[in-house]
């Protein structure tokens, strides 16, 4: 018990207590309690009995994250599996998962219980790293390589017996319980790294200056090489170089943002670093199988101990990798070819906005009603003057030649039709104006602002990136806007690319026009930053819409609790903005954001630049014909002593 007390000092359990004293007017049992409880189990006694002699322990529960369960004998051993014990860590699991804070101590002394227990530990991601491990045994440190497997990658400690014997003076060896940890990433031949002795007489000694439960995963004391994968990723570069130490004698280097984040960790870990590269140069998704593909599949194969490059982060993955906090955030848009300026052949409507139409209208409309009324008022003999004032005022806004005599006008006509003629020609010389302006402007058109755009489009293709959490998210969502993009692959409307593909594809298919691609918001700002380097003008503009909201983070194996580390850098990066201004701080990445739709140029006219107006001459003439011929055959229908 006194060991317990030792071993168990201090520590977030005690804080963990602290608090819920505060919300809690229960009394929670006291650590030399929780240590009695489980001296007593050691000694033999049932739950039951232990519950009946305190009083405060249950059958297979304990307060305050206290529980007892027991391998009974008769569970089958040596080829057999321990059909027990997987039922017994689910419980355990279980009590894990509602506790604020966990330790758990195993003792035993087979080693296939202690194999067993490491192997279904293990493949079940019992313990998380604010789990304690307290292994206690009498056996000797040549212990089976699983338990040398958990203790490496958890937080836990290994606690050795000695049994009570006799020194060769004949007295009675004081009993010592030898505490031992060990270190990640070591290789199977390693030895355990003796922390601590205890005995009754002189409690607790110290041999290392780490402290029991070290942080191994905060900062490593071996300096491990770890496995690293990628992905090119726009505005990033790898290459390889002539290195005997590598595998096959190639080394893979890496330039770039995600590299800078990587030499961040590894500075702050104390790892070095080797870059490796999936086979199928993709993020990575799960296959119908279970398997995965990508980086994704190297780190679930344990191929790679944790990815360069942030991965979007979705409940899938997330339940196959142990993830960071996050790094940043974002969102999904879309790039288009920006195409070549056309002249609206509409243009000459342009000018004058629409109520500005509406208003020349409804004044001539105005205009001619008060003509008539007026000749109803102030009835003329001359029959011609009467029929020839509409017609003047209509001439008048068409600026055709006309003329007004004085004879058959009333004061009050001359009056309307002097304000008249001044505000047609205000008007006239403003539409002249603005129209010779907009002839010499040609329209870029950016017709894809949403993807509701895309999709009502039959002439365009998209392309999304392959094996990524979005194409995985399309094929499995019920959404009826993303489930219509998914069906479009069936039409041969939807294409995936790889990350490495993307550029080519920019280039080649969107920027002609036939395509779009559709990704993430820094990926496409990038891609767009990467071709005005190259060209020094924007051929590409980016969507109004943006849409799938996606968090990024650093994935490493569920096996190996390497985001505990990261997770104390990744928090400094968020906080300075490290991270956001390495990914974002690319050069020209603002150039392109905002491309002119209309372009002022300097050149002859053609007939494209007018064609619409000569569309309306013709309506008119085709109008004008049909009315002559009307005209002519009501002549000709009526009797020629009336035409007389």
């Amino acid at each position: 018990m006194a060991l317990f007390d030792d071993l168990m000092d201090g520590g977030p359990c005690l804080d963990a207590q602290s608090e819920m004293k505060s919300r809690c007017p229960a009394q929670p049992t006291a650590l030399r309690d929780r240590a009695k409880f489980v001296t007593m189990w050691l000694n033999g006694k049932s739950s039951h009995a232990i519950a009946e002699e305190t009083g405060e322990l249950k059958y297979a529960h304990a307060l305050w994250s206290l529980g007892s369960y027991a391998v009974v004998p008769g569970i089958q051993y040596g080829n057999k599996t321990l059909a027990q014990l997987p039922d017994v860590l689910n419980h355990v699991k279980e009590l894990r998962q509602l506790s604020q804070c966990v330790v758990m101590v195993v003792v035993s002394d087979d080693p296939a219980l202690l194999s067993a227990f490491a192997h279904w530990s293990i493949k079940t991601h019992l313990l998380a790293w604010s789990t304690k491990l307290l292994v206690i045994t009498r056996l000797p440190l040549a212990l089976p390589s699983g338990l040398y497997n958990l203790l490496s990658n958890t937080n836990s400690m290994l606690v050795i017996l000695s049994n009570n014997n006799t020194n060769a003076s004949g007295r009675t060896k004081e009993d010592e319980a030898s505490i031992y940890v060990r270190l990640p990433y070591l290789e199977p031949g390693h030895h355990l790294l003796h922390l601590a002795t205890w005995t009754p007489q002189r409690g607790l000694t110290r041999h290392s200056h780490l402290p029991l439960f070290p942080d191994k995963f905060s900062v490593f004391i071996s300096a491990p090489t770890l496995v690293v994968t990628l992905e090119l990723i726009p505005h990033h570069k790898i290459y390889w170089t002539e290195d005997p130490e590598y595998p096959g004698a190639q080394r893979l280097h890496f330039v770039g943002a995600s590299h800078k984040l990587v030499q961040y960790m590894a500075a702050g870990m104390n790892f070095r670093y080797r870059y490796v590269l999936s086979a199928e140069r993709t993020f990575g998704t799960r296959k119908p199988d279970g398997t995965w593909t990508g980086m994704m599949g190297m780190l679930v194969r344990e191929e790679a101990d944790f990815g360069a490059v942030p991965f979007v982060l979705n409940p899938t993955r997330a339940s196959a990798a142990s993830y960071t906090w996050t790094l940043s955030t974002g969102t999904m848009m879309i790039v288009s070819g920006l195409g070549q300026p056309v002249i609206d052949a509409w243009g000459f409507l342009f000018p004058l906005a629409p109520m500005v139409w509406v208003f020349i209208l409804s004044s001539l409309g105005v205009v001619l009603l008060f003509m008539k009324l007026s000749s109803f008022l102030h009835p003329r003999p001359d029959i011609n003057v009467v029929k020839s004032k509409p017609l003047d005022v209509v001439s008048i806004l068409l600026q055709e030649s006309t003329e007004v005599s004085s004879e058959g006008w009333w004061w009050n006509e001359h009056v309307l039709m002097g304000v008249w003629m001044l505000t047609t020609l205000v008007l006239t010389r403003s539409y002249e104006g603005n129209l010779m302006s907009l002839l010499a402007v040609r329209h870029i058109p950016q017709p894809y602002q949403t993807l509701r755009d895309v999709l009502d489009d039959p002439a365009v293709t998209m392309i999304w990136q392959k094996n990524s959490a979005h194409e995985q998210y399309l094929k499995s969502t019920t959404s009826d806007i993303y489930r219509e993009v998914a069906v479009q692959e069936i039409k041969g409307r939807l294409e995936f690319h790889t990350q490495s593909q993307f550029p080519k594809s920019l280039d080649t298919l969107v920027r002609p026009g036939t395509h779009v691609l559709i990704d993430a918001d820094a990926t496409v700002m990038n891609l767009v930053a990467n071709a005005f380097s190259f060209t020094g003008e924007c051929s590409y503009y980016l969507s109004r819409e943006k849409f799938l909201p996606y968090t990024l983070a650093i994935l490493s194996q569920t096996s190996k609790p390497l985001s505990h580390g990261f997770n104390k850098r990744v928090s400094g990066l968020v906080e300075f903005g490290l991270f956001t201004y390495w990914e974002r701080n690319v050069p020209n990445s603002t150039q392109c954001s905002n491309p002119p739709k209309k372009v002022l140029v300097n050149t002859t006219l053609s007939l494209a630049s007018f064609w619409g107006m000569l569309l309306v001459l013709l309506c008119g003439h085709v109008i004008a014909g049909i009315a002559f011929l009307m005209e002519l055959l009501t002549a000709n229908s009526q009797p020629k002593d009336s035409i007389a």
